[in-house]
């Protein structure tokens, strides 16, 4: 009898988000003291503020999702609307003790093949149980051995206790 599929739960991260705002506004500060001609500065801060905006964008669109983790390898996208999405994951997945990054591989409802990249960061992960970082650690773990190529010279000291 397999196992029962893994629930990840995520939330948007208010430290991620800080840091990509830290970011954005860094770089426009940095543009105001270049001096440079208004006509070259416009677009450039017009960039930093789309930027800006989809990065806020993408962390909002983590409320409400949640990872369904099967044994066999298979991933379930699931939203609060019910607009679920499969896949598996593809090789090269970067796990590190804080932040992972992963590709999924899916055929869309149109019949074409879809890509999507991720980056999860610990804080994304909603905790159950009121307990440590164990939701995270069982993700990174079933990425550690269902996507190919991410082995165990991937292991952090965390993982092993």
């Amino acid at each position: 009898m397999p196992p029962h599929p893994l629930t990840v739960r995520l939330r948007p991260s208010p430290i991620l988000l800080a840091v990509v705002l830290a970011a954005h506004f860094v770089g426009a500060v940095v543009l105001f003291l270049m001096n440079l001609p208004l006509k070259a500065t416009i677009p450039l801060v017009l960039l930093l503020l789309v930027s800006a905006v989809q990065s806020v964008r993408a962390q909002a669109r983590k409320r409400g999702l949640s990872l369904v983790l099967a044994a066999d390898g298979v991933l379930r996208i699931c939203r609060k609307g019910g607009d679920d999405a499969w896949g598996r994951v593809l090789p090269g997945a970067v796990l590190f003790p804080a932040v992972s990054w992963f590709s999924l591989a899916w055929t869309a409802r149109d019949g074409r093949p879809e890509r999507l990249r991720l980056m999860l960061i610990a804080s994304e992960v909603i905790e159950e149980n009121c307990g440590g970082n164990a939701q995270w650690r069982l993700l990174r773990t079933w990425l550690r051995y269902r996507a190919p190529d991410s082995g165990p010279d991937t292991l952090s000291p965390a993982d092993a206790a």
